[in-house]
């Protein structure tokens, strides 16, 4: 009974041993991570620390003078260089283009919400059964809205804030502009855009026209088609793949292309070469092709159909997204230095940059150049 006793007591010792062992290998391996990323980029690291450290007491400091002198605009410039400055330190992801786009997809649910309870007030049924839909969906995207709202930190939460507070900041003159250059109700002297609020529903309406406007959908005289929806909503979308220049049929190309990204990675050579031969390029295009895939070292750039110097441009920030993430987030305006809050007025009569002609869409040349003061 003690031999056993013993060897049960043997057992339980190696088990825990082995046990102890892989713990201590794991911690091993993660020191070692830890030793070759400091290996790589030790002197960017400690780069950013002392960087984080000393720049962390000069903000607050900065910020306090700007606040008493009562220059806001110049508070609020710095803090959108710093968020810039951070921002590319840290090479952290900028979602504010997301995040603006998030907010318009929320208010076209509420703007058709609107529109359905018109058009079902006779339909309860109906009506209950669309509500139940557009709910969901606002849902979702009112999630989506918030965890991207909870990544702000630093200058840019404090400029949101500060921006923000204003319950009218949407009115904007760049934002009334471009509601305007979009065909909104800031083209027009129907004053929806001044007249909506925050506390008027449990959504979050406060905001500029959208496809799904009631009020815009009048002044056209009929329903926007569902393909010149997904055409407005892409082709105005804040984020830089909005592609606003290209045709509704390239834009649906280009969203089922990103959609299926991951398999055309996946692609064999083979794969490749058959799907230039199904696109029916030209036996030589063909033969090229196949012998640069399989570096072919005899092709010059002198025989070779494309080259290097054919490749296009590093391509620039978006005038667009950035004219309406300025006004948006921190209240700016490229060239101009009033007070943000001075820039809120009622919206003027302006013509919109699109119009139609019967039921057809004909659009008119846009110019996507910075606004500044000279403008106003």
């Amino acid at each position: 009974m003690e031999i056993e006793k013993r060897e049960l007591e043997i057992e339980q010792n190696k088990f825990n041993l082995a046990k102890n062992e892989c713990e201590i290998k794991e911690r091993i391996e993660k020191l070692q991570d830890v030793e070759n990323e400091f290996d790589l980029n030790g002197p960017d690291i400690i780069r950013r620390a002392i960087s984080k450290k000393f720049q962390s007491g000069m903000v607050g400091t900065i910020e306090d003078e700007l606040k008493q002198g009562k220059d806001m605009n110049s508070l609020q410039r710095y803090r959108y260089e710093r968020h810039v400055y951070e921002q590319d330190l840290e090479a952290k992801e900028d979602r504010l283009a997301d995040f603006l786009d998030v907010e318009t997809r929320l208010r076209e649910i509420a703007q058709r919400e609107i529109c359905l309870i018109e058009q079902y007030k006779y339909d309860p049924e109906k009506l209950e059964d669309e509500l139940k839909t557009t709910t969901k969906e606002y849902k979702r995207f009112e999630h989506e809205w918030r965890m991207i709202r909870q990544s702000f930190d630093g200058p840019l939460e404090r400029a949101f804030d500060y921006w923000r507070s204003n319950p009218k900041w949407y009115m904007h003159r760049v934002l009334r502009d471009d509601c305007a250059r979009m065909g909104g109700c800031c083209g027009r002297d129907c004053g929806c855009c001044l007249r909506r609020r925050p506390d008027q529903t449990d959504r979050r309406t406060v905001g500029h026209c959208t496809v799904e406007c009631g009020c815009c959908k009048e002044a056209r005289g009929f329903e926007l088609s569902e393909d010149d929806k997904e055409y407005f909503a892409m082709r105005y979308a804040v984020s830089e793949d909005g592609n606003k220049g290209l045709d509704l049929k390239d834009l649906q190309l280009k969203s089922l292309g990103m959609q299926n990204q991951h398999l055309q990675q996946a692609l064999t050579k083979e794969a490749m070469k058959e799907d230039l031969i199904r696109y029916e390029f030209s036996d030589g295009a063909v033969e090229e092709f196949e012998r640069y895939i399989f570096e072919d070292d005899t092709i010059d750039d002198d025989e070779a159909e494309f080259t290097d110097d054919e490749c296009p441009p590093v391509e620039e920030e978006d005038p667009y997204y950035r004219r309406i993430c300025l006004a948006s987030i921190w209240g700016l305006v490229d060239g101009n230095f009033e007070d943000p809050f001075d820039l809120i007025d009622e919206a003027p009569i302006c013509d919109p940059t699109w119009q139609f002609v019967g039921n057809k869409l004909v659009a008119q040349e846009e110019n996507d150049s910075v606004m500044s003061e000279t403008v106003w």
